[in-house]
């Protein structure tokens, strides 16, 4: 395990399964989304990496407090030095928040499995982790998605 949040109830894992990477999205328990690696990642250094990008403009966004993308579907790609070796596109994301009942682990996964038929607990990665980078970008609303966002609220005959 390089890295996950969450487990059997919803999540994700980023690790290397017989030495190809793997990133994997439990959509609490209903569907699994996963990019893998045709091949294993051969011994040395290397940087592997996941890239989302949201489909953005998720529940109103939160009345602008800009959580774009909440729920939102967007194209994941899995890449190693560089590379792309497996996208796909992913039509849900989680609406809310991540489990608040497991871990964030960095290098094992220490509660339940992300996917029980890949792996069991402890999932320790074996390698040597120099750096771990996680970035969170979130999109900024340009004019247009406002007021995409307001008529919306507007056209929604529950708000009223």
């Amino acid at each position: 395990m390089i890295v996950t949040q969450g487990g059997r109830f919803g999540g994700y894992g980023f690790y290397l399964l017989k030495g190809k990477p793997v990133f994997l999205w439990n959509l609490v328990h209903l569907k699994r989304i996963r990019w893998e690696g045709a091949n294993a990642v051969p011994a040395g250094k290397h940087t592997v990496e996941f890239d989302f990008k949201s489909d953005g403009l998720g529940m109103g966004t939160l009345a602008f407090n800009n959580l774009s993308g909440i729920g939102q579907g967007g194209t994941g790609a899995l890449k190693v030095d560089g590379k792309e070796v497996a996208s796909q596109k992913m039509e849900h994301t989680l609406p809310l928040i991540l489990q608040w009942d497991e871990n964030f682990d960095v290098g094992a996964d220490t509660e339940t499995p992300v996917d029980d038929q890949d792996y069991q607990v402890p999932f320790r990665f074996t390698g040597k982790l120099d750096k771990l980078t996680l970035t969170i970008d979130r999109p900024q609303l340009t004019p247009e998605d406002e007021k995409k966002l307001i008529e919306a609220q507007r056209n929604n005959k529950a708000s009223e």
